[in-house]
């Protein structure tokens, strides 16, 4: 009977571990009681267990009548052990994290002087120079420091100097963020190759400085000597009409319409052509190729000389130095003339191309005519002169005239 009763307190003790076990998260019945009540409901049930154990045996006892024995050692019987049932802990809740705070970075101070380069203005690198040749090197640099560049240069740092001064001032003053255009005046290097100049600024204190990259600034030049250049091959005047030497082919008449012969005589009063290469002309001086014209002796006489035809290229002018013969004692006559040149095409008439007014003033008129409007063209020419008023001292020359190529 004894056994019995302590197998029933071993299954209520078994139920009250399950019990307290359900006291889990999600347990309906484990929620509804604190962890120190059911504690305590345990031990209350535990107690009440032994009691009615001890009270069963009691009974027994009595209707049994067993004496109770004291073994002979006197030692005390051993009580049950004692059965302690733990708490279980209620779960903390978690401490929520506190955002950490954004650590802003302490801005670096810009330095007083500082440069940028932009760009090259002039003479980019390895651009190519003859020896000796001077140009001017241009930077453009933006002031990146917190100074103000006033009173500030350019200064020469290494390299080749290439004639250029040690210092040059900067013009003005440059605030921080504006830019600025430095120029120095340089001499490439006498012998062929590649040359490199290095360049930084001074401020007003004497400090040397550079870009913002801790470098200098530079300038890059090749010199090349230049292959000689063959000589313009010119090609000679192409004659196309040598007036002087087709003077005896040419057809001459007066304004009355005469037929002169060439060469004239000069006392002739029909008017005449001739050659005058061993006067004296108005310059003082005589000339090779000159061609006398002396118009009909009459007021306003005409005198005309008509040449063969010829086909005229696109480059064709006319040239000529007209004039007078001097008086026989070296002074200059009273000539006074209207010198033309006249033209006919196949289908145009002839008509004048160019005319000039000329005196007696102790100097030749050099004359030209540009006649590419004619060029392809067959054309023939008229050499004309008309006194102005008297011819008498009219003594008209024309000097080397031709139509040629120039």
């Amino acid at each position: 009977m004894k056994n019995k009763t302590m197998w029933t307190v071993v299954v209520v003790l078994g139920l009250l571990v399950a019990l307290a076990a359900c006291n889990l998260p999600g347990s309906n019945v484990a929620t509804s009681l604190p962890p120190d009540a059911v504690q305590t409901a345990a031990a209350a049930t535990v107690q009440a267990a032994l009691a009615q154990t001890q009270a069963a045996g009691q009974g027994q006892a009595g209707a049994t009548a067993a004496p109770q024995t004291t073994q002979a050692t006197g030692q005390q019987p051993t009580a049950a052990p004692a059965v302690t049932v733990l708490p279980t802990a209620t779960p903390q809740p978690t401490a929520t994290p506190q955002p950490t705070a954004t650590v802003q970075p302490t801005a670096t101070p810009r330095p007083c002087n500082l440069a940028h380069f932009v760009k090259d203005v002039t003479v980019p690198d390895d651009t190519v120079f003859a020896p000796g040749e001077s140009f001017t090197k241009t930077w453009r640099l933006q002031n990146v420091g917190s100074c103000t560049w006033q009173n500030y240069a350019l200064v020469f740092d290494t390299g080749d100097q290439m004639g250029g001064p040690s210092a040059i001032a900067i013009p003005g003053t440059v605030a921080p963020g504006q830019t600025v255009d430095v120029s120095v005046n340089l001499v490439a290097p006498s012998a062929d190759g590649t040359y490199q100049g290095y360049w930084r600024l001074r401020d007003d204190k004497g400090v040397v400085f550079g870009l913002t990259s801790g470098n200098a600034f530079w300038v890059k030049i090749k010199v090349v000597t230049p292959s000689p250049t063959p000589p313009t091959l010119v090609p000679p005047a192409l004659i196309l009409l040598d007036f002087y030497d087709k003077a005896p082919q040419a057809t001459w008449r007066n304004g009355s319409g005469d037929s002169l012969s060439f060469p004239g005589s000069n006392s002739d009063n029909k008017g005449f052509a001739r050659y005058a290469d061993a006067y004296v002309l108005e310059d003082g001086q005589t000339h090779s190729r000159v061609l006398e014209t002396h118009p009909q002796w009459v007021t306003d006489g005409v005198i005309t000389g008509a040449y063969p035809m010829v086909t005229l290229p696109e480059s064709a002018h006319f040239r000529a130095k007209i004039g007078f013969i001097a008086a026989s004692n070296g002074s200059c006559g009273g000539g006074d003339v209207v010198f033309r040149l006249l033209l006919r095409t196949v289908n145009v008439a002839p008509h004048p191309v160019g005319e000039w007014h000329k005196t007696c003033t102790g100097a030749l008129q050099s004359v030209e005519i540009d006649l590419s409007a004619y060029h392809g063209q067959a054309v023939m020419f008229y050499l004309q002169v008309d006194a102005n008023g008297s011819s008498g001292q009219d003594w008209a020359v024309w000097v080397d005239a031709v139509v040629a190529t120039p």
